[in-house]
């Protein structure tokens, strides 16, 4: 089914917010990021911040990968759930990063892959933060508490969503060969709408695996399992193949 997706622009002045950002941030090398709601004031951030001196960087997304509708951000600087990288494009040539947007979990999804500085400058609010120290250990406590859980998991219920832009079934039939190759077993289960009471009646399954939108897990104390991203699995797949090779060795 062919899907339209129409962008929803905010109205904003946010030249009070950039004079913020240019007061409280004191970093000179920064790395411009948003969402698309507020992807048409990027240019002008850009512009404005530079001619008060700061240094602009602004990333181009999913510059290696081939394009898809749904699933690579579009626009330079725009971030996606699924998307960080417009970030990590200048993540060596930025001294931080300003997120351009409002909520944490757009600059969390940063967080994971990058350990710089992170600021959020919300239009909404006209407030400007550091994401806080505490905020990144909780999500890392939380990723580190799953992912051992998963480790120890038996079977995976490998979950691939049929919505538009979500579909990874390649990938989930990878991670089940994956798993079977050290010995664990898996199953795919397909659904439209991930809820929690459709997972209740897999007993046989220890963890519960995420393909689609990875915003799913941070609803994980509604989830009957353990839920964990694809992106973790994987991880612990390379932890545990290397476990097996020292052993051979």
């Amino acid at each position: 089914m062919r899907t339209l997706f129409i962008e929803a622009y905010l109205k904003a002045d946010i030249e009070p917010l950039l004079d913020k950002v240019l007061k409280i941030v004191p970093e000179k090398k920064i790395g411009l990021v948003t969402t698309v709601q507020h992807i048409k004031n990027l240019k002008k951030a850009q512009i404005y911040l530079k001619k008060g001196g700061k240094e602009i960087h602004v990333g181009t997304p999913a510059k290696n990968l081939q394009p898809k509708q749904g699933i690579y951000a579009f626009h330079s600087g725009q971030l996606l759930g699924c998307d960080a990288s417009a970030a990590l494009d200048i993540e060596e040539e930025v001294d931080a990063f300003v997120f351009l947007g409002t909520g944490e979990f757009h600059p969390l999804f940063i967080a994971f892959n990058s350990e710089k500085p992170i600021w959020l400058a919300n239009p909404l609010t006209q407030t400007v933060e550091l994401l806080p120290e505490e905020r990144r250990r909780k999500f890392f406590a939380k990723q580190a508490a799953r992912m051992h859980h998963a480790e120890e998991a038996k079977c995976y219920g490998i979950i691939v969503s049929t919505k538009p832009g979500q579909v990874y079934l390649n990938m989930a039939k990878r991670m089940k060969e994956q798993a079977e190759k050290l010995g664990k077993k898996a199953v795919i289960l397909l659904s439209d709408t991930i809820t929690p009471n459709d997972l209740m009646n897999y007993h046989e399954v220890d963890c519960f695996v995420n393909t689609a939108c990875p915003r799913i897990v941070e609803d994980q104390p509604f989830y009957p399992k353990t839920m964990i991203n694809g992106t973790e699995l994987r991880q612990i797949f390379d932890k545990l193949n290397g476990k097996t090779k020292a052993k051979s060795l």
